[in-house]
């Protein structure tokens, strides 16, 4: 029955996938019907396979669930969301392909192992620990056998249906453990590789070196003519491919801020709240406001945070504090509307017995007799509990309770009890009693009225009926106070201002929907799908099979590299012939000799670590010899001054590891590595923009 009353208790969380070793997708339900209304069913194409969108939407709904207890996810943009849980379908139809290439699959002997062996999977163990059972083995016989614990068929549906989940999940990570072994076992160095190590690796280059940056010369003395760039792009045109249609936009996204009259209506109502917050020692006249948010909390003496503790340890009950650092536009007041000295913590014994008032007695007297729990549970029918002594704490519980606890003597006692059953409690041990503070925080937000909103709106409008060119937009923009930006977007972009290291402008997928179904030149309307942003979109170019030499990033790139090539060729012209010694160098470059250490097969070369190849020129100098050379964002004046071999030979194991970590399977065996290979092998299209 304790299994059965933890199942019922814990029923919420039971919808959190557990286990790190599982993979999370954070989804969100919301995807519009317009590419059903166009008749295309197929949210993405993976080689012949399609993600059709109905089995894409049930996917997103099945994943928002787990979402509901997780306050971060839940502030995740929807269509960051969609494009998550799209590109795992995607990886998952990848891997499917891939086992049945290689002949991967799971028999039934493994799952069995996996879900309810001895050895069981850690998520396993983990989802049976949180519903009460002792290993995954009864759980799956108490979802087999419901009436065991005393339930129906109807209880055990829903966590049925998560175990199964589990399962699928598991039996996944299994799968692709074994390609991992698959593509790690058939990337091992060979005597060649081992080789080849050990010469790259056995002599260590002490050197001397000189350099002269191209930045330190100024841009405008050398001159780059499309011509140039153009033969350069030539050059590196494979670096340019793109894998989806690219289209390059520059955007303004103009925030709703409050204007100054805004603030000053916000001072008001603070100014108010923080007056009715004074009064009394509760907070029922703040909240009659009905514009601020209440939260309250209870905390021990010593886990008072940390901007609080000045103001609320000491204080009497009553004491109010306004924040004055809380930041723009925001306010923070707070208020101590209790404190207690309590009984914090306790350790006890806990027995559950299910039945009248007689086979309560019996147990307890059973356990006061020097029985076990686990005698008492194997005599009574209805009883069961921890063989374990646990720390509750109590200062939460009602004052009744807190008394039976800290009066309690050395035997077990009725703690809770009715008719149908009671909860037979032994204090082992308590803490010593601690002072409790609640603490009420209330918050406000001063939020841009609709007259700032409007007025906005109307600028932003004025601007785009006065420049309806990309080249007017991009021109006139700073000048009405807008600032714009650029971008690259793809089908596959969720949304503006994203960055490698996240951020990003939530709602703003229609604008991008706007970029793929216009015209190259054309400027959008408003979009303010978004409550902090307006936004407006000028579409520059659309590319598709390469990134051309002219796009923004790449011209830029280009630029750099044709104009360091010519600061190059410029300095080796000032320096050849010019010294003979690192001091002559030194003297010409209008710096000072450096030193460095260089390992030919290492990953990193100190303080040259940003030049390609010096490592290369650098071991295939003779010692002694000054060597005067032209790199890619430097000319450098080197000289090996000691040539030092390795202390000892690296024996077959620590070559093999090494090859694994920096060239073999260690690289190329990860899921991701073997995720994005995949991908490139097969062709994918991604079309949930046909859904925005």
């Amino acid at each position: 029955m304790a299994t059965l009353e933890k199942i019922r208790q814990r029923k919420k969380i039971l919808a959190i996938v557990i286990g790190a070793a599982l993979v999370a997708f954070i989804i969100e339900v919301g995807i519009e019907a317009l590419g059903r209304q166009a008749s295309n069913s197929t949210a993405a194409k993976v080689g012949s396979e399609k993600i059709d969108i109905m089995t894409f939407n049930k996917r997103v709904e099945k994943e928002a669930a787990k979402d509901q207890n997780n306050p971060q996810a839940s502030q995740t943009d929807q269509a960051t969301r969609q494009q998550q849980v799209l590109n795992s379908m995607i990886t998952e139809k990848l891997l499917e392909k891939e086992y049945d290439d290689v002949g991967i699959y799971v028999t039934d002997s493994e799952i069995s192992e996996l879900m309810i062996g001895k050895n069981a999977a850690q998520p396993a163990v983990q989802f049976a620990q949180q519903v009460g059972a002792e290993s995954p083995a009864q759980l799956n016989d108490i979802l087999n056998n419901p009436s065991k614990v005393g339930a129906n068929e109807s209880q055990m549906a829903e966590l049925r249906a998560q175990w199964e989940d589990l399962k699928n999940s598991v039996v996944d990570q299994f799968k692709m453990a074994k390609l991992q072994m698959l593509v790690a076992g058939g990337l091992q160095a060979n005597d060649l590789d081992r080789k080849m190590m050990m010469e790259d690796e056995a002599n260590t280059c002490y050197v001397n070196f000189v350099k002269k940056d191209y930045a330190s010369l100024p841009d405008d003395k050398y001159a780059v003519t499309d011509q140039e760039l153009k033969a350069e792009w030539e050059k590196m045109k494979s670096n340019f491919a793109i894998d989806e249609e690219t289209r390059a936009i520059h955007y303004i996204a103009a925030p709703i801020m409050p204007s100054p009259d805004d603030i000053k209506a916000a001072n008001k109502v603070a100014d108010a709240a923080y007056a009715a917050l004074q009064k009394g020692t509760g907070t029922d006249s703040v909240r009659l406001l009905g514009t601020v948010q209440i939260d309250t909390a209870r905390y021990a003496a010593n886990k008072v945070p940390a901007n609080l503790k000045d103001f609320v340890l000491g204080a009497a009950v009553g004491a109010t504090k306004r924040d004055s650092t809380a930041g723009a536009n925001r306010y923070r007041m707070y208020k101590v509307t209790n404190k207690i000295v309590s009984l914090d913590s306790v350790q006890i014994m806990a027995m559950a017995v299910t039945g009248a008032k007689s086979t309560q007695d019996s147990a307890l007297a059973m356990l006061n007799g020097g029985k076990s729990i686990t005698d008492v549970a194997k005599a009574i029918k209805g009883a069961q509990g921890d063989t374990t002594a646990q720390w509750v704490q109590v200062v939460g519980f009602p004052d009744s309770l807190k008394t039976k606890l800290a009066t309690a003597g050395e035997g077990y006692f009725s703690f809770m009890s009715n008719d149908q059953g009671a909860q037979l409690v032994k204090v082992i041990d308590k803490k010593a009693p601690k002072t409790f503070y609640t603490v009420a925080t209330i918050k406000y937000e001063a939020y841009a009225s609709q007259k700032t909103i409007d007025d906005l709106r109307g600028k932003l409008q004025d601007f785009l009926n006065a420049n309806k060119t990309v080249a007017d937009f991009e021109k006139n923009a700073a000048k009405a106070g807008f600032n714009v930006m650029e971008a690259m977007v793809t089908a596959s972009t969720p949304q503006l201002g994203q960055s490698p290291y996240g951020g990003g402008i939530k709602e703003t997928r229609k604008a991008i929907k706007w970029a793929f179904d216009s015209k190259k030149g054309q400027v959008s309307p408003i979009f303010s799908d978004n409550n902090d942003y307006f936004v407006a979109v000028a579409l520059d170019d659309i590319y598709t099979d390469f990134m051309p030499f002219n796009a923004p990033q790449v011209k830029e790139m280009l630029t750099t590299r044709v104009r360091n090539e010519k600061k190059g060729a410029d300095l080796m012209k000032q320096y050849e012939g010019k010294a003979k010694d690192l001091a002559g160098f030194a003297s010409l470059m209008g710096t000072n000799v450096d030193t460095t250490q260089v390992v030919f097969g290492g990953n990193f070369t100190p303080k040259l670590e940003n030049e390609p190849a010096i490592a290369g020129r650098i071991a295939a100098t003779k010692q002694g010899v000054v060597k005067l050379w032209k790199g890619e964002n430097a000319v450098y004046a080197f000289q090996v001054t000691k040539i030092e071999k390795a202390a000892r030979v690296p024996s077959k194991q620590e070559l093999d590891q090494r090859y694994a970590r920096q060239r073999g399977g260690g690289i190329a065996s990860n899921p991701q590595a073997i995720a994005a290979i995949l991908s490139k092998a097969t062709k994918v299209e991604r079309r949930l923009i046909d859904f925005y």
